[in-house]
């Protein structure tokens, strides 16, 4: 991937990003009340900051967002805040984790791919008490893993192909 395509698809990516955390912030705040708005949006931003600044042969944007994730899962549990990651954070994450698989070499991405699966699994326990995990969250976040991990896979092994 050149500069140039690298440069539009983070520029489209972030706009996607501001766009759903406005979105979000919005609705948020309209139906959950308080400040936790704003605990989704940073958790959202922070991720979506480091899978702007993904790379190839890049870790530790992957092992960050997979970190923040996991803290927005715990703190939301802890504080009896809604089910995290947000929408922002599972699309950032995801890009992440289909980067990270697609780039790294053999045994990072397979830890990137475990730890994307962790965070689904965390997401999972904490909806447990509401109608057997189903939310809309749950489900978000393992669609775009499962759609991460499909992606990097193919676009990994395209890459030996050609």
């Amino acid at each position: 991937m050149n500069t140039t395509h690298r440069t539009a698809v983070n520029a489209v990516l972030g706009l996607v990003f501001v766009t759903v955390l406005g979105l979000t912030a919005y609705l948020v705040a309209d139906s959950w009340g308080g400040l936790y708005w704003l605990f989704d949006c940073v958790a959202g931003a922070v991720t979506g900051l480091l899978a702007l600044l993904r790379g190839p042969q890049r870790t530790w944007p992957v092992a960050g967002g997979l970190a923040v994730a996991a803290v927005a899962i715990v703190v939301a549990g802890v504080a009896d805040l809604p089910q995290e990651p947000g929408p922002v954070t599972a699309l950032a994450l995801a890009v992440l984790v289909g980067s990270g698989i697609r780039t790294l070499p053999g045994p990072r991405a397979a830890a990137v791919a475990a730890g994307g699966f962790a965070v689904v699994v965390g997401t999972w326990l904490t909806a447990l008490p509401d109608a057997a995990g189903f939310t809309v969250v749950t489900v978000v976040n393992t669609v775009t893993w499962l759609v991460a991990v499909a992606l990097g896979i193919s676009l990994r092994t395209a890459g030996r192909d050609s």
